[in-house]
C-alpha cells in the first residue's frame, strides 16, 4: 500500500512540473528588482498575463482606463468615441458617450460614481453619471487668471474628494489645471521645475541682465498623466525630463518623492493600488513598479516584437489596478486591453511592505524572510530585515542585514546601540587603562630624569635616525612646519633620493588601499564587485606619472629650473599629510556614526587641501617661480594632462579599429585556405 501511494505522489510531481515551467514560461519577458548594491537584476516573475479583457468586443483605440472601488472597468477608446463600462469578468455593463464625445483621452470615476471625460478634440471635460446621462461640462476656464493665451485641451482629468478637478491639458507648462465642482479656475497645481544645466549656468555667469532679460526664458515640461490614491494624493509622470519624472503632491502641490525616482523619461500612464504601491507604464511596454516611498520593486513588460504574446506592447497607453490586485493595460495599435496578475512571489512582497509600510517591521518579517529564500539580492527584503531586528533590539543582526542593503543610515542607527553597549560595558575599564598609561608615562619620565634608564634606547634610535635612508624617510616630516625650506633643502642639498621617495610612493599605494576597503561602511564608496590589483595601480599612478611627466614637459618650456628628478622626488613629498594622517583617518572612521560625519570629512578634506598647498609650494620653489608663473604652470599642467588622456584614447580607438581590420582579413583568409 505505501508503495502504491509513493508511485502516485511521484506520477502527481511529474505531472505538476511541466505546468510550473509553463506557468513561469508564459511570461513572455524578465523581471527585474533591485540588488542590494543598487543594480538591475533578474528575479522571479512578478506579474504573469492571464489574459485579454473585453475580447472580441467593439475596442479600436483604447486610451485610457480606469477601475473603481466596485470592481467596474472604465475604457475611454477614441475610435468608437465612447467610454466602455464592464465588470471584472469582461460583461459590458454600458457603452456611454455616444454622440457627445469626440475624442476622449482620459477617464475618471469619482467616489459617487459619477464619470469624467476628458475629450481632446472637443477640448472639455464631460461629467457623466453612472448611468450615462451628461451631467455636465468643463470647458476653458474664463478666468484672467488662467490666461487667454494659455491652452486647453484636456488629456486626462482625475477627481478628488472634494469634487475638485485636476486636468491634464497638452503643453499646459503651469502644470496641472484645477477646477472647482462649478468649473472655477483654482489655479495651477503640481508644475513641473525647470532643469538646470550646465550651458545655463555658464549663460547665467556671463550674461548681463539686460542679455537675460532678452533671451528665451526656458519653460518646464508640462505633466502627462495624473493618479489619485484612497488617500486623495495626486500623482503625476511627466515625459522627456530627467528628475521628478513621477511625483507624489501633497496638498500644497510639493513632491513627497525623490526627484530621481526613475531614469526612465517615456513614462506614459500611472496608478496607485490600495496598498499605495505605484505602476508606471513607459511607452515600450515596460511597466515599473514601486513602493509608497518610492523604492523600485520590479520592472516588467516589455516591446511587442511582433509575435503578438500577451505581455509585450505595441503602443501602450493606460494601466489602471483593480481591487484584487490586477493590472490592466491598454495598447491603442493593437486596439486590446491586456491583464496582469501578480504572482505568489510578489504577493509575498506586497504583503510584507503593507505592514512595513505600518511600522510592523516584526510582523512583516516572515515574508520578507520566504521573499529572500527565493532571492537572496532583494535589497529592500534586506532592508526590511534590518528594521525588524532593531526593532527587537538585535543589533548585531540589524548591522549585518543593513550592510547587505547598503543602508547607511540603517547602519549608522544599528551601529550606535552597538557601540553605546559596548561603552557601558567597557567604558570604565578603559579609563583606568588609559590612568594607568598616563601614571606610567609620567613614572617612566621620573625614573628616566632621576636615572637615565631611557640612555640606551635613546641613543640606539638617535644612531638609527642617522642612517641615510631612514634619514630621508623621516625627513617627511619636516614640511608639516617648514615647506619652503625643506623642498630647499631637498632640491639644494639632496636630502631625499630617488630611492626614498619609490618608497614612499609604495607606501602611499599601501595606505591608498586600507583606506579605501578599510574605512567605515558608513564611509566607504567601496561596495560589493570585484577587486582588480591592476586597476588600483593604474588609479593611483597613472595620474601621478602623468602629472610628474606633464610638469616637467611644461617647466622645461617655460624656464622652470626644476629636474625630472627633483618633480619626481617633490611630488610624494608634498602628499605628507595624506602619508602621515590617512590611516588613523581611516581607523577614526570605523567608530563614527552618521551624526558623526563632520568629523571625518573635514578631516579629509583637511588633508586634501593641506596636500595641494604643499604642492603648489613644491612648484614654486622647485622651478624658482612667482605665484603667478606658478598658477600659471598648474593650469597648463592640467590641460597638458588631459590633451595627453585625449591623444592616448584616440590612439586606443585607432589602434582597436586596425586589430579589428586585420583580424577580418586574417579570418577571411583562413576560411578561404
Amino acid at each position: 500500500m505505501q508503495h502504491f501511494i509513493r508511485v502516485i505522489l511521484c506520477i502527481g510531481l511529474l505531472l505538476m512540473l511541466p505546468l510550473q515551467s509553463i506557468a513561469f514560461a508564459s511570461a513572455p519577458y524578465k523581471t527585474e528588482t533591485l540588488s542590494s548594491d543598487g543594480g538591475l537584476i533578474e528575479t522571479q516573475t512578478a506579474f504573469t498575463p492571464l489574459g485579454e479583457f473585453l475580447s472580441g468586443e467593439e475596442v479600436v483605440n483604447p486610451e485610457d482606463i480606469y477601475s473603481d472601488a466596485d470592481g467596474y472597468i472604465y475604457v475611454a477608446d477614441s475610435g468608437t468615441k465612447k467610454v466602455i463600462i464592464a465588470d471584472e469578468n469582461g460583461n459590458i455593463r454600458a457603452r456611454i458617450g455616444e454622440g457627445v464625445l469626440e475624442k476622449p483621452t482620459g477617464v475618471f470615476v469619482d467616489d459617487n460614481g459619477d464619470i469624467f471625460v476628458a475629450d481632446y478634440a472637443k477640448e472639455k471635460v464631460f461629467r457623466f453619471n453612472s448611468s450615462g446621462e451628461l451631467k455636465g461640462e468643463f470647458g476653458k476656464p474664463d478666468s484672467p487668471l488662467f490666461g487667454k493665451k494659455s491652452p486647453y485641451k484636456p488629456q486626462k482629468v482625475g477627481v478628488d474628494r472634494r469634487g475638485n478637478l485636476y486636468v491634464i491639458s497638452e503643453g499646459s507648462t503651469n502644470g496641472i489645471i484645477q477646477l472647482s465642482q462649478d468649473g472655477s479656475f483654482l489655479g495651477y497645481y503640481g508644475v513641473n521645475n525647470t532643469e538646470i544645466s550646465f550651458k545655463s549656468v555658464i549663460q547665467n555667469l556671463l550674461t548681463t541682465e539686460t542679455q537675460k532679460s532678452k533671451m528665451f526664458m526656458k519653460t518646464p515640461p508640462a505633466p502627462d498623466n495624473i493618479a489619485l490614491d484612497k488617500q486623495g494624493l495626486i500623482y503625476s509622470v511627466t515625459e522627456g525630463t530627467e528628475n521628478e519624472v513621477i511625483k507624489k503632491l501633497n496638498v500644497a502641490g510639493k513632491n513627497m518623492l525623490d526627484p530621481f525616482i526613475s531614469w526612465d523619461s517615456t513614462y506614459q500612464d500611472i496608478t496607485v493600488d490600495k496598498d499605495g504601491n505605484i505602476f508606471t507604464l513607459n511607452s515600450t511596454g515596460e511597466i515599473h513598479e514601486f513602493d509608497s516611498f518610492g523604492n523600485l520593486l520590479f520592472v516588467f513588460g516589455g516591446t511587442d516584437d511582433g509575435s503578438n504574446r500577451l505581455g509585450l506592447f505595441k503602443q501602450p497607453t493606460g494601466i489602471t489596478i483593480d481591487q484584487n490586485g490586477k493590472l490592466y493595460i491598454t495598447d491603442k495599435e493593437r486596439g486590446m486591453i491586456t491583464v496582469l496578475e501578480a504572482t505568489a512571489f510578489a504577493g509575498q512582497v506586497h504583503k510584507g511592505i503593507a505592514l512595513f509600510k505600518e511600522g510592523l517591521y516584526v510582523e512583516s518579517q516572515q515574508y520578507w524572510e520566504s521573499v529572500l529564500e527565493l532571492n537572496s539580492s532583494f535589497g529592500l527584503a534586506h532592508t526590511a530585515m534590518g528594521k525588524s531586528y532593531y526593532k527587537q533590539q538585535d543589533y548585531e543582526k540589524a548591522l549585518e542585514e543593513y550592510k547587505f542593503a547598503e543602508d547607511v543610515y540603517g547602519y549608522s542607527d544599528a551601529f550606535w546601540e552597538v557601540r553605546q553597549a559596548w561603552m557601558q560595558e567597557n567604558l570604565s575599564s578603559v579609563l583606568l587603562i588609559m590612568i594607568g598609561l598616563i601614571v606610567l608615562y609620567y613614572f617612566i619620565k621620573y625614573l628616566d630624569k632621576k636615572r637615565k634608564i631611557l640612555d640606551v634606547p635613546r641613543n640606539k634610535w638617535n644612531d638609527w635616525k642617522t642612517r641615510k635612508l631612514l634619514s630621508e624617510l623621516l625627513f617627511l616630516f619636516k614640511f608639516f612646519k617648514h615647506p619652503i625650506d625643506s623642498f630647499y633643502y631637498l632640491k639644494r642639498k639632496q636630502y631625499a633620493t630617488v630611492l626614498s621617495a619609490t618608497i614612499l610612493y609604495i607606501i602611499l599605494f599601501i595606505e591608498y588601499l586600507i583606506a579605501k576597503f578599510q574605512t567605515g561602511f558608513i564611509f566607504s564608496y567601496q561596495r560589493l564587485g570585484e577587486k582588480s590589483l591592476l586597476v588600483e595601480i593604474l588609479i593611483v599612478f597613472v595620474p601621478l606619472l602623468l602629472f610628474i611627466l606633464i610638469n616637467y614637459m611644461v617647466s622645461t618650456i617655460n624656464d622652470g629650473e626644476g629636474r625630472f628628478k627633483d618633480i619626481y622626488i617633490g611630488t610624494i613629498y608634498s602628499l605628507a599629510p595624506y602619508l602621515v594622517f590617512i590611516i588613523p583617518i581611516t581607523i577614526l572612521s570605523n567608530v563614527l556614526t552618521y551624526n558623526e560625519s563632520f568629523i571625518y570629512i573635514f578631516s579629509i578634506r583637511i588633508i586634501y587641501v593641506w596636500c595641494l598647498i604643499i604642492l603648489f609650494i613644491m612648484i614654486q620653489e622647485i622651478h624658482n617661480y612667482t605665484f603667478s608663473e606658478t598658477v600659471r604652470n598648474i593650469f597648463v599642467t592640467l590641460f597638458g594632462m588631459a590633451i595627453m588622456i585625449l591623444v592616448v584614447f584616440i590612439v586606443f580607438v585607432l589602434f582597436d579599429q586596425v586589430y579589428d581590420f586585420v583580424y577580418s582579413i586574417m579570418k577571411e583568409v583562413m576560411m578561404r585556405v
